[in-house]
């Protein structure tokens, strides 16, 4: 037997220990991550993540202001998405007809060029909602948006009770369903 061949020999039970070791940190660390972060989004039932993102003014907004105080749509939005501005003539709508019952719309914009793109795109195609910039997406994330458009309409309690992903031309008669039930 050479002597490289007999100190692997005493060392393979440490190296088998250890390779075991890092598959179990990476085990855990990955069931700790599914638990922190749902990989699926969020779902009707599920309690909606509070989030702070700048608005086009550059000024913090902070979502625990609205989230279980009143009804809120989350809409997540990018200025080369079709279905996206489509989308904003009915959330401005609803929120004119629903005004009474403190509908919020913020509009999360998670264009990668942030503020630079968005800014000027609102400035040609002016808007009544709240428009934020996901620059960093940490928002998105939070919500498990990996397509655009993504709604979900939040109700008083801070609870998600209508989440769309894609452009749906009756948007309006699926969200003012749940906002006022008795008047349709």
């Amino acid at each position: 037997m050479q002597p490289n061949e007999l100190h692997t020999m005493r060392h393979m039970p440490y190296n088998t220990a250890m390779k075991s070791h890092r598959i179990r940190g990476l085990l855990l660390g990955a069931l700790f991550l599914a638990a922190a972060f749902p990989l699926l989004g969020l779902e009707p039932g599920d309690k909606a993540p509070p989030f702070v993102n700048l608005d086009l003014e550059k000024q913090h907004v902070f979502s625990k202001e609205h989230l279980g105080r009143s009804w809120v749509i989350v809409d997540f939005f990018a200025t080369d998405c079709e279905g996206c501005k489509e989308e904003l003539p009915i959330l401005e709508r609803l929120v004119e007809d629903f005004a009474d019952k403190g509908l919020r719309v913020f509009v999360l914009a998670t264009d990668p060029e942030g503020h630079r793109v968005v800014s000027p795109y609102f400035e040609q195609h002016p808007t009544t909602l709240a428009v934020l910039v996901d620059l960093y997406r940490v928002t998105t994330e939070k919500y498990g948006v990996e397509t655009i458009p993504s709604v979900f309409l939040i109700d008083p309690e801070g609870v998600v009770v209508y989440a769309e992903v894609g452009y749906r031309e009756d948007l309006y008669e699926q969200v003012s369903r749940l906002i006022a039930p008795e008047d349709r």
